[in-house]
């Protein structure tokens, strides 16, 4: 199974048990760019990589299943179209919880999307914003 971007998997930190359609892209060479901010941070902060996207469909069930805590749930699953949306909820270490909103739109060699998570913990809220695109630059190697 690939992963779209190793921080999208890691935000969001849900187990993907749910099967829903994906949304169709081109395979081949991927460069996925994700833009996250929070108050925090003193600037967005970017990361970029590239890797071989070997699947016509992309799903839910793509974002790093394997690496989410089980204690998640998953829910809204759904694609319309080109774009698909979905939302988790998951404790947090320590006490807490958080809750995240996602949504991709495909257009065939481009990829974008954006979500927020929510966390709160002993009393104070959390706000993290992150956005991605994702393009088709060539054949897998």
């Amino acid at each position: 199974m690939h992963k779209l971007t190793p921080i999208l998997a890691v935000m969001l930190a849900a187990a993907l048990d749910v099967r829903a359609d994906g949304i169709a892209v081109e395979p081949g060479l991927w460069e996925m760019t994700s833009t996250m901010s929070m108050p925090m941070l003193p600037q967005p902060q970017t990361h970029s990589m590239t890797e071989c996207i070997e699947k016509s469909e992309i799903s839910p069930d793509d974002f790093g299943s394997q690496d989410m805590d089980p204690g998640c749930t998953f829910e809204n699953a759904r694609v319309d179209g080109a774009t698909m949306v979905w939302s988790f909820d998951c404790p947090v270490e320590g006490g807490g919880t958080s809750h995240g909103e996602w949504q991709a739109t495909s257009h065939g060699d481009r990829v974008e999307g954006s979500g927020k998570i929510t966390m709160t913990m002993q009393g104070q809220t959390m706000e993290m914003n992150m956005s991605w695109l994702g393009k088709r630059v060539g054949d897998c190697p």
